[in-house]
Formats: C-alpha cells, structure tokens, sequence
C-alpha cells in the first residue's frame, strides 16, 4: 500500500459490517496480521482506536468487505503521519482520560464500542 492515496478518516461514516455477507472471504492469517499490527500502532495513533476495534469484531471468518476497512484505515495512517502521541520524561505529569462510545450500533450482537486514551 506504498502507492495508496491517502484519505481524511479512518472510517467510513455509519459503516454497518456484518460477520456474514455476500463478499468473498479472505485468508484469515494475513486479516488477523493486519488488524495486529494497526493494534500495536494505537498506542501511539489513539485516533484511529475506534476503526480498528471495529474491524477487530471480523477476524474469526473475514470477508473482503473487513479487509477493505481495514486497508481504509492504513490509507488513513499514511496521509496522517504527522499525527500521534510523543511520550516523554516529565517531573510533574497528570494524566487526563477521554472516552467515547457508539452505544449498541454492532446490529448482530447489539453490543457496544468504546474507545479511550490518556
């Protein structure tokens, strides 16, 4: 994805995936490699925790719809490089949390999706 055009957001607006579509599957290994490499890279990237704990829900049979958000996110990541955390050493650090939450929008199990950062 050296050549992919970058885009403004991690995540289509009010994308709906469900685990059983129309959509070819994919091969479940490289699917689960992908979505654990974006993992590692939420620490310092807590912007696009929510995308990939979306595309998280699909790793037990992946379709070629998941394998398209989550390349969508990776479109994201390389137009916003300049983008993420910094840790460093501080004599007096606070911590500050934020949380966000969609509120029972999986349509299969109507469970909810909350991401966080501090």
């Amino acid at each position: 994805m050296d050549n992919c055009n970058p885009i403004l957001t991690p995540i289509e607006e009010r994308l709906k995936l469900t685990k059983v579509g129309t959509s070819e599957l994919v091969n479940p290994t490289d699917f689960k490699c992908l979505v654990g490499y974006l993992r590692y890279l939420t620490a310092t990237r807590p912007d696009i925790m929510y995308a990939v704990g979306f595309v998280s829900r699909f790793m037990e049979s992946p379709r070629q719809s998941h394998l398209h958000a989550a390349k969508r996110i990776l479109r994201y990541v390389k137009g916003t490089t300049s983008l993420g955390i910094f840790y460093t050493v501080s004599e007096d650090p606070k911590l500050v949390g934020f949380t966000d939450s969609d509120w029972a929008e999986d349509t299969e199990g109507r469970g909810s999706t909350s991401g966080y950062g501090f």
